[in-house]
């Protein structure tokens, strides 16, 4: 018996209404399927960003406790603090690394933002002639920050700026971060890369070394009569004094610029990275120590920075 014409056309809408429905099922599968992917993303990020936190009241807490429970009033690469923390694992099957850096041990770049920043520039200047680099960038830099549009020396302003593509304008404050410096002028990705192991970025327009944590060529750029010797002696040889007296005494030059010298840190750079499960997440707080009371306070807080492991991973020969 031959089918119907009728029949025929009722057979195929019946397998148009599957396939439209098999299609629909298939896509609200799919959708689901991702939403639940998203889901466990988002908790996991939660989950390790929840660590990261923990991770940084830990290290408020090492450094609460350095002033007021751990001996003379110094801060030196011989501290807790400044050692790499250990590895935590974690139970979820992750770990948890921290790591702190004194931000007293670096130039301050906002130190060019105060109301008579001439010393401050002609050191930044010796800090960049002694790491190779540009001396305009030290112009460059007071005039990113500076409210007016006058060219420093051998500067940029907003004239020359605003001829690049894509345009943009000096900033007229003091910096928020150090990768602000890229946008200068004469600025590469190598001399950033050279540049922000010796310079940060603090809220204030002070500048205060700390003789036992500062690098060398920070140290340098405060007194540019040292030579090359007396450069690497600084360097090579570990530094705990006692007082700001001790240090002048067998670091010839510094007696002039001893009031932005000191043995105690104020601020602090706490890095913590977690990996948990699925979930990985990098934590970057700048934090202030007060002087007196010792208090911790958060500064700033970044997500997403490059975290650079300091730990040392031992491993036995076979």
């Amino acid at each position: 018996m031959r089918a119907q014409p009728s029949e025929g056309v009722a057979l195929i809408s019946v397998l148009l209404v599957v396939a439209v429905l098999t299609s629909v099922v298939y896509h609200l599968v799919s959708r689901h399927a991702s939403s639940i992917a998203q889901s466990q993303n988002a908790l996991g990020f939660d989950q390790a960003m929840a660590y990261a936190l923990g991770g940084e009241a830990l290290a408020r807490q090492v450094l609460y406790r350095d002033r007021t429970e751990t001996g003379p009033d110094i801060d030196s690469f011989e501290e807790d603090w400044a050692r790499a923390f250990p590895l935590f694992e974690l139970d979820e099957q992750g770990v948890i690394e921290i790591q702190a850096r004194d931000l007293n041990g670096c130039f301050n770049l906002n130190a060019l933002a105060g109301e008579e920043p001439g010393p401050h520039l002609d050191r930044f200047k010796t800090l960049l002639r002694n790491l190779d680099m540009p001396e305009p960038i030290a112009d460059e830099t007071r005039d990113w920050i500076d409210a007016d549009q006058a060219v420093l020396g051998f500067g940029a302003e907003d004239n020359h700026y605003l001829g690049l593509r894509p345009a943009y304008r000096t900033s007229g404050q003091p910096l928020a971060h150090v990768s602000e410096l890229r946008l200068m002028r004469s600025m590469t990705p190598e001399h950033l890369q050279r540049l922000r192991l010796h310079v940060c970025v603090l809220p204030v327009n002070a500048l205060k070394l700390n003789v036992n944590t500062a690098t060398s060529h920070a140290l340098a750029a405060l007194a540019p009569e040292l030579n090359e010797s007396e450069l690497r002696l600084l360097t090579e040889t570990p530094r705990a004094f006692a007082s700001l007296a001790e240090f002048t005494k067998v670091a010839a030059g510094f007696e002039t610029v001893a009031p932005h010298l000191g043995v105690m840190s104020e601020f602090f750079e706490v890095q913590v990275r977690v990996s948990v499960g699925d979930g990985t997440a990098m934590l970057t707080s700048v934090l202030r120590r007060d002087p007196e009371s010792s208090a911790i306070t958060l500064i700033s807080r970044d997500l997403g920075r490059d975290f650079r492991s300091r730990l040392i991973v031992e491993t036995e020969d076979a």
